[in-house]
Order: C-alpha cells, then sequence, then structure tokens
C-alpha cells in the first residue's frame, strides 16, 4: 500500500470513531442513551414539586448525581424534568 492509500485508510477509520463517539453511547442492552451533548436542557432544570397539594411520586435527572432520583410531585406546575416512570426518565436524561 502505498503512503496515500495508507493515509486516506488511516482518515477514514478516524472519520469512523469520531462519529461513533459523537451523538450517542451503546448501553448493555443494545438500546442507546443520550450522551451529555445530546441530553435535553430541561433536563438540567431542578426536581420542582409545585404548589399543589397532591403526593405523586416522580422521577426526576438530578444533573448534580448524574443520575435519575424520585421526588414528590404536586400534580400541578411541574417542569419536564418530571418522569411518571424511571426507565423514561433514563432514557431521556442519562448518558452511560
Amino acid at each position: 500500500m502505498n503512503r496515500l492509500g495508507l493515509s486516506m485508510a488511516l482518515l477514514v477509520l478516524l472519520a469512523i470513531l469520531g462519529v461513533s463517539a459523537l451523538g450517542f453511547n451503546t448501553i448493555e442492552n443494545g438500546t442507546t442513551a443520550p450522551s451529555k451533548a445530546s441530553r435535553p436542557d430541561f433536563c438540567l432544570q431542578p426536581a420542582y414539586t409545585g404548589p399543589c397539594k397532591a403526593r405523586f411520586t416522580r422521577y426526576y435527572f438530578n444533573s448534580t448525581a448524574g443520575s435519575c432520583q424520585t421526588f414528590v410531585y404536586g400534580g400541578c406546575r411541574g417542569n419536564k424534568n418530571n418522569f411518571r416512570k424511571m426507565d423514561d426518565c433514563i432514557k431521556t436524561c442519562s448518558a452511560k
């Protein structure tokens, strides 16, 4: 292989590795979770109970801890960092 061919092969390999490093990270079961670069902005919002008095267990992404955690939601005026299922929180906001 001549020098130009070797350089092109190396360039293609680096491009493939670069593209795979961006966007999504593969997790154990073969699905993907958003990387930090593609995590929605609302995942950075704090848990917000709201002014209402209901006591619903919900899940939010704790950006300081880097994981989804439970909180009590009052039933109104929450933000988008509010999930009914832990799995939905993980799929939307966690980067593994």
